[in-house]
């Protein structure tokens, strides 16, 4: 006869079967969902994975997989692996890059989005605000954060700035290049830089620096981002189902509630 432990341990061991059983039931009931690879630039990430977080809602079978680094970097992995389905591109000559390579199907209308520069400090920094480029100059400012001006767009648009203003010279040996503007950004939050140049809307989501100059519109590069429905990985329609979110009026909302200029300048 069965100790009554041993019947015990039976009826456990039918229960964890019957769990899992039910379990697999349920994964049956309720089918994969198909992945669109969005690669968005990293000044983009909040702004993605809100617009991500509604596409979802109104697409459960779809799963937008986000990948943000820099436009640069993130152009180079869409025509080395041609996995990427959409591209949002902190410049248009990433965009360019990849439609020479043929793998742009096609585009949202450009200017499409922009943004502005400005100039941070560590929130703690005692900098009074700047005037202009050349105040950069100043002797406190030993080391200045950029995104690397020969590749990652926000440091390539901090470079164009400066020259046009007639102050790259003096501030070239005092840069500071990052991987992207995330990485510039941090560079002044931690205090590693005295000062940096990024996107207006990466400074204003930062409580760990100040802004002490904002670039006018009328002296600053032309900022203008760029949108790509791409021949990549997943099926043509849930791709495109993709795209069209970004170019939706709630996308615009995001865009607009987090800094960005719709439409560019």
């Amino acid at each position: 006869m069965e100790s009554r432990k041993a019947r015990g341990m039976k009826h456990l061991a039918g229960i964890v079967l019957s769990l899992a059983l039910a379990a697999c039931g349920g994964d049956e009931a309720r089918p994969e969902r198909r992945n669109v690879h969005v690669y968005a630039a990293s000044s983009l990430r909040e702004a993605t994975e809100e617009i991500a977080k509604g596409f979802e809602a109104q697409h459960p079978d779809l799963k937008l997989v986000l990948n943000f680094a820099a436009s640069n970097v993130l152009a180079q992995q869409v025509l080395a692996a041609k996995q990427a389905d959409v591209f949002l591109s902190a410049d248009t000559l990433q965009m360019d890059a990849v439609a020479a390579g043929g793998l742009v199907e096609s585009e949202a209308p450009r200017p499409w989005l922009s943004n502005q520069l400005v100039v941070v400090v560590p929130a703690s920094s005692q900098l009074a605000e700047l005037d202009g480029a050349k105040a950069l100059a100043q002797e406190s400012i030993v080391r200045l954060s950029l995104g690397n001006p020969e590749a990652v767009p926000v440091g390539r648009y901090a470079k164009a700035w400066l020259e046009k203003a007639g102050a790259w010279d003096a501030l070239k040996e005092r840069v500071v290049p990052g991987t992207d503007v995330r990485a510039a950004l941090a560079a002044v939050e931690s205090g590693a830089c005295e000062a940096g140049i990024v996107y207006s809307t990466d400074a204003d989501a930062s409580e760990r620096v100040r802004v002490v100059f904002r670039v006018p519109l009328s002296e600053g590069p032309k900022i203008e981002y760029a949108l790509g429905l791409l021949r990549g990985q997943a099926a043509p329609a849930d791709a495109r189902a993709a795209f069209e979110q970004f170019l939706s009026r709630p996308a615009q909302d995001v865009f607009l509630a987090r800094g960005f200029l719709v439409g560019g300048v």
